[in-house]
């Protein structure tokens, strides 16, 4: 469950400190108030990147601050419990051209970092989901939440399909059938 998103010069936020409790939690806001900024923080804190970055709809100079004037970086925080266990990933970028920086602690020892590959290496290993999976099944961009409600049922049934990548399963049944087959056939032609 997460626990609290700090923002720092990210996109329209100056300083914005969020605290969340279990349950349902919604933001609300007008349009253009920054909500979608703070669900691309969350997903950015996990995996260093989000839907719009990663489609380059977004570059990370557009991410920090520039009115009333240019920051000279971006920082999210996000706090969060998995588990038993209690994470707090950090995450900076920089205009300057400077290398980003990351930082993962959990129950309040560092796990990983200041790399951000390796922060967001440790968070898919730990979680076990990565950003492919954590896009398509968790998050959902604006104006995406009805997609698989304007599907036909067979459509639906194919993108659920593939978004758990039963593919995989339906070629090793393919395959298996394939062995068993030739086996039956070698068995009948040795008699």
């Amino acid at each position: 469950m997460i626990s609290r998103v700090l923002l720092e010069n990210w996109r329209s936020h100056k300083h914005s400190e969020l605290h969340f409790e279990k349950g349902t939690n919604v933001l609300v806001g007008v349009m253009g108030s920054g909500k979608t900024s703070i669900m691309d923080s969350v997903c950015f804190a996990l995996f260093g990147t989000f839907p719009a970055l990663k489609s380059k709809l977004v570059s990370i100079d557009e991410i920090i601050l520039s009115k009333p004037n240019k920051a000279q970086n971006a920082r999210v925080e996000l706090e969060f419990d998995f588990g038993k266990d209690k994470f707090l990933v950090e995450r900076t970028i920089f205009s300057d051209g400077k290398s980003s920086q990351a930082k993962l602690s959990v129950n309040g020892k560092f796990k990983a970092g200041p790399k951000p590959t390796e922060v967001s290496r440790e968070i898919e290993r730990l979680l076990e989901i990565d950003f492919e999976l954590f896009s398509r099944a968790i998050y959902s961009e604006q104006n995406q939440l009805d997609f698989f409600l304007r599907l036909s049922p067979q459509e639906r049934k194919k993108a659920f399909d593939e978004l758990l990548e039963l593919d995989k399963y339906e070629t090793v049944r393919s395959n298996a059938v394939q062995v068993l087959n030739s086996l039956k056939k070698n068995s009948l032609e040795k008699k």
